[in-house]
């Protein structure tokens, strides 16, 4: 048998009150009635909007007043965020700006939560590709994010692009993919088939002519200029 005394009660009332006050302070907030506690995502943000100069790296040639301004008015996008957390354009400026500066991974974070708030907008679908693919290497994202570009528009020739690289140079085992993602731009954005034949092209020339022969020939129906440069780049088209 557990006798209190009378401080231990004073002690035992103050811990029991206290945690019936957060647990309904808690509870009220699950319910969106007030907000006392920092939640996950409020965690989330608030690692997503850390600035670190060791992160940043200044482009070759540029002034060192430009990098300087270039953190200024990151420090303001910040600021931006916070005052509305909501707003997936300030989101997509901060992420901008963090790739200016090279901060890779953190331009991705950033990207994403604007994606998240701004799910239709296939411009941040495609950088984020870009930025997994070329700085990251995380190929399976950026594969992700470009497929996810062209669903919300099939005729952009930049997520195009990007796959492409992904399947030719960096995700050899999806090499075989190329092919079939070209042709289908060529029907999904044929104002710019000839690009997509001339990937073609310089694809096969070095391993299989026949096949880079036909897609010359379909560059030579659209843009003669273009099939003379790709017969001098690769002479044995000829």
């Amino acid at each position: 048998m557990i006798i209190l005394t009378r401080s231990k009660k004073i002690i035992f009332g103050i811990v029991a009150g206290a945690a019936l006050i957060l647990g309904l302070l808690a509870y009220y907030q699950s319910q969106g009635l007030l907000k006392v506690f920092p939640t996950r995502e409020d965690r989330r943000i608030k690692q997503i909007l850390v600035i670190d100069r060791a992160k940043f790296a200044k482009a070759e040639g540029l002034p060192d007043e430009q990098f300087e301004a270039k953190i200024a008015e990151l420090m303001e996008l910040k600021k931006r965020v916070e005052d509305n957390p909501a707003d997936a354009d300030a989101w997509f400026d901060f992420a901008s700006h963090k790739e200016f500066l090279n901060d890779h991974e953190g331009a991705a974070r950033a990207w994403e939560k604007s994606f998240e708030l701004q799910n239709l907008n296939f411009v941040t679908a495609a950088n984020l590709g870009n930025v997994y693919q070329y700085f990251l290497k995380d190929y399976e994202k950026a594969e992700f994010y470009y497929k996810r570009a062209l669903e919300l528009r099939p005729d952009f020739i930049t997520a195009y692009q990007g796959l492409a690289d992904v399947y030719r140079f960096n995700w050899k085992e999806k090499q075989h993919l190329l092919e079939p993602l070209l042709l289908e731009a060529v029907k999904k954005d044929p104002q710019n088939s000839a690009v997509y034949y001339g990937s073609l092209v310089e694809f096969f020339a070095p391993s299989d002519i026949t096949a880079a022969k036909k897609y010359l020939e379909e560059i030579k129906k659209i843009n003669p200029q273009a099939e003379a440069e790709l017969i001098e780049a690769y002479p044995q088209l000829r």
